[in-house]
């Protein structure tokens, strides 16, 4: 602002000075020039501190010269300024808690806001709680985990203490959701968990029998699971005495290599259902042949076709049906595919009556076979 054009400018009284901290002689070192002369020449108007200042005075009253160099005071700050940071951090730093002694894992399904209201914890071998409620166990199994706990559950002292069980909690979920007749499909169980979770009852007094049942949301996940896993599914419901899951999932085997069963599955399985799988295969396999053994009827002989050329025809059938019992799959062949390898036969019949016949007896074996039992 020029004061020469504005003489009655409001100025601040000269011996009012700003009252600003004097820097630490390590930055005051970095900050000045060389030639400390040359700054010392210079002057600096300082801004005003309040409005309540006095506005008397000149341009120069209220200007303000720089401290010389060498004067200024010793600064309170520390002189090593990096190993002030270094203390203070290790100062500000508490012990230590372990996350593992504060964390707990409860149940996403079974927690303690479920219905109804529960009134006994599990806790899984890797640390899940599980909020139950035992009414409802009990219930569904009057005989649930006395084998563990040597008790019923229903004794007052479960009430008050967590009941530790060597499942995990993946496992121990499914046995739950079980119990409760609700589906553990939201939580995605891997086949592997299903499976051991169904083999970890029968030595928690839960019986599978009583379980999965034909209506139960864990009998449907199971089958679910079947055409990736039909001979797993099969060997499961098989050792557990599971009749209804066992015959839905026999209609999956059908294509199965049962010569590739190992000792082991074969034993898992037992000899009752073992045996049940193989009749199912071979008995398909001997209706297919009593099925395909006989050809079409021959018609009386014509002037157009005679006996001679009908035999063209039996021959064609029988080459067909030698391809359909040994080079296919017998067990799981489907009525398309029957229908399939016997209808090209008739776009080399000249003659209507053996066209019809024809005709007759294609679909006679595609309902003949359609009828053969498909599970055990």
């Amino acid at each position: 602002m020029d004061l020469r054009k504005f003489p009655n400018t409001n100025l601040y009284d000269a011996h009012i000075r700003p009252n600003y901290p004097t820097p630490p002689p390590s930055f005051d070192q970095l900050m000045l020039p060389q030639d400390h002369s040359s700054f010392q020449n210079e002057v600096y108007p300082y801004p005003p501190l309040s409005p309540s200042v006095s506005s008397s005075g000149s341009y120069n009253s209220f200007a303000q010269s720089p401290t010389p160099f060498g004067s200024l005071p010793p600064s309170p700050l520390p002189m090593d300024l990096s190993l002030s940071a270094a203390s203070l951090l290790i100062d500000s730093l508490s012990p230590e808690l372990d996350e593992t002694d504060s964390i707990i894992s409860i149940s996403t399904s079974f927690h303690p806001n479920t219905q109804p209201t529960p009134d006994t914890i599990f806790a899984s071998s890797d640390g899940v709680l599980f909020y139950i409620r035992s009414e409802t166990v009990l219930t569904a199994c009057p005989t649930a985990f006395i084998a563990i706990l040597k008790d019923p559950l229903s004794h007052p002292k479960f009430r008050d203490e967590n009941i530790l069980l060597d499942v995990p909690s993946a496992e121990l979920n499914v046995i739950f959701h079980a119990l409760y007749g609700t589906s553990p499909a939201a939580n995605s169980p891997t086949f592997e968990t299903l499976v051991q979770a169904v083999d970890r009852m029968p030595m928690h007094s839960l019986p599978p029998q009583t379980l999965v049942r034909p209506s139960g949301s864990l009998h449907e996940l199971l089958l679910f699971h079947a055409p990736l896993h039909p001979m797993e599914t099969y060997a499961l419901a098989a050792h557990h005495k599971l009749h209804s899951l066992a015959v839905s999932v026999s209609s999956h085997l059908l294509s199965y290599d049962l010569s590739t069963i190992s000792d082991d599955m074969a034993e898992r399985i037992g000899a009752i259902y073992l045996k049940k799988i193989m009749l199912l295969h071979m008995g398909r396999f001997t209706a297919l042949k009593a099925i395909l053994l006989h050809p079409p009827h021959p018609h009386p002989p014509s002037k157009e076709c005679g006996f001679e050329d009908q035999r063209k025809l039996t021959r064609a059938w029988a080459l067909v049906s030698a391809y359909l019992a040994w080079d296919a799959r017998p067990a799981d062949l489907s009525t398309h595919s029957m229908h399939s390898a016997l209808n090209p036969l008739m776009e080399h019949l000249s003659c209507a009556m053996c066209h019809q016949a024809l005709e007759d007896k294609i679909k006679a074996v595609v309902v003949q076979w359609a009828s053969v039992k498909r599970t055990v």
